[in-house]
């Protein structure tokens, strides 16, 4: 709770908001213990669920990785990664630095066995549905072996949140014709499509941005800067078509009255594309679960941030996907 912008009562309402919806949480509280407490108080529930661990030292979002490994070791986020690997908490969910998040992971929950990065993917709505887009800025170089990686990551992840067997799986590029793109996304292609005839993998080719939003594919693959730029360009679109609607419905007295009579409506409309509750990250291809919100999460992203945990962690998701991995990786060799 320390080192970030969102506030202490954003944070404690979210996980009290996901406490309602998920009874078995309990909770795991890194800070300073009277500013935790002073907000607690009025979420009696919460309080009964939650262990508060008193921390002095934390992160700043400008610290630099290299600064933190040395001279953070007592650090609220470094607490809460180390109870991850003592086993005393099954996940770990962040608003703080994303660089100091990744360094700190990478060291001490290690990844999985045959992922050489993790990426961080996200559940994006869609006109079908939803998909899973990775990376979205744990890995900014553009390198073949990762986007082969990613595409495991990504397949295993969709597979097991949408209950399907075989998800389709596209790699971003500026073009879906074989000529255009990197030669590192030229090289991921061929692989991928080898890997496709071969393996239980469905890569479905080349995919563009617009395709993003019309669910083209189940998975959604790319690099980390490529990904956070995508990521940031939706969320400012979500913003302006939200800002536009507002604006349109309070144009008129007809307009108002248009929207008192399709308030549930739009309002389901508004909530299904608000990018302050679809702002969480899972860090996928390490040994146990971590999840990064922005920094400037508000209590609906860090209630559906837990919910995204809980649904994890109770449906295994980690195992699965390391045996998926696993099992991919075992084919590739032979």
């Amino acid at each position: 709770m320390l080192g970030s912008e969102t506030e202490i009562n954003d944070i404690l309402k979210g996980l009290n908001q996901s406490l309602l919806r998920n009874l078995n949480y309990k909770f795991q509280l890194y800070g300073y213990e009277k500013a935790i407490k002073k907000n607690i108080e009025k979420y009696k529930r919460l309080i009964n669920v939650s262990e508060i661990i008193h921390c002095d030292s934390y992160i700043t979002m400008s610290d630099k990785p290299s600064d933190i490994l040395r001279s953070k070791k007592n650090s609220s986020m470094s607490l809460a990664i180390k109870s991850v690997t003592e086993n005393t908490s099954d996940a770990v969910l962040s608003f703080g630095n994303t660089g100091a998040l990744m360094s700190l992971s990478l060291l001490n929950i290690k990844t999985l066995k045959g992922i050489k990065r993790p990426a961080i993917a996200s559940i994006w709505p869609n006109v079908k549905g939803e998909s899973v887009v990775l990376d979205l800025g744990a890995n900014t170089k553009l390198d073949s072996r990762y986007l082969i990686d990613n595409s495991i990551l990504g397949a295993s992840l969709a597979s097991i949140l949408f209950k399907i067997d075989n998800p389709s799986i596209g790699l971003l590029n500026v073009g879906k014709e074989e000529n255009k793109g990197k030669e590192e996304i030229k090289l991921a292609s061929d692989q991928l499509n080898e890997l496709s005839r071969n393996l239980s993998m469905n890569f479905h080719g080349y995919v563009e941005g617009n395709d993003i939003s019309l669910g083209r594919t189940n998975v959604v693959v790319t690099d980390g800067f490529t990904g956070n730029i995508s990521l940031k360009t939706a969320e400012g679109t979500a913003k302006l078509f939200q800002s536009h609607l507002d604006d349109a419905f309070k144009s008129s007295i007809l307009s108002k009255m248009g929207y008192f009579l399709s308030s549930l409506a739009m309002r389901s409309v508004k909530d299904r594309l608000d990018p302050r509750v679809h702002n969480c990250g899972i860090l996928m291809g390490l040994n146990s679960l971590a999840v990064k919100c922005h920094g400037h999460s508000e209590y609906r992203g860090v209630s559906y941030a837990a919910d995204i945990i809980f649904s994890l962690l109770d449906n295994n998701v980690n195992k699965k996907v390391s045996d998926y991995v696993s099992e991919m990786h075992n084919k590739l060799m032979n």
